[in-house]
């Protein structure tokens, strides 16, 4: 697992993501790459985007194939269950942690 760059912010990321981005390396490991965090509390988002909150990262992808990346999508949605959301960008693998109301 890497940073991109200086530019990246982790400070005030949630320690859930900490362990996204743990499960996240394992099935980049897994696929043969290393994993590359290219967005956390930077960049420019929606208002409302989970990155200012800390609750949401994104991850290199572009050495991957399109199969490839839906793949390790998948496969880090499975292991992070209900509360993280995992989005293909076109781009980039958006993950965030939004827990669901368990009532």
């Amino acid at each position: 697992m890497r940073i991109k760059n200086n530019a990246v912010n982790l400070q005030g990321l949630r320690p859930e993501m900490v362990i996204g981005l743990m499960v996240a390396n394992g099935v980049y490991i897994a696929h043969g790459k290393d994993m590359v965090i290219t967005c956390a509390l930077d960049g420019k988002h929606s208002v409302t985007s989970l990155h200012y909150a800390g609750c949401a990262v994104d991850l290199r992808t572009n050495y991957f194939t399109k199969l490839t990346a839906i793949k390790v999508r998948d496969e880090i949605k499975e292991r992070l269950g209900i509360d993280f959301d995992v989005i293909l960008e076109s781009d980039h693998l958006h993950i965030e942690y939004q827990p669901r109301w368990k009532g």
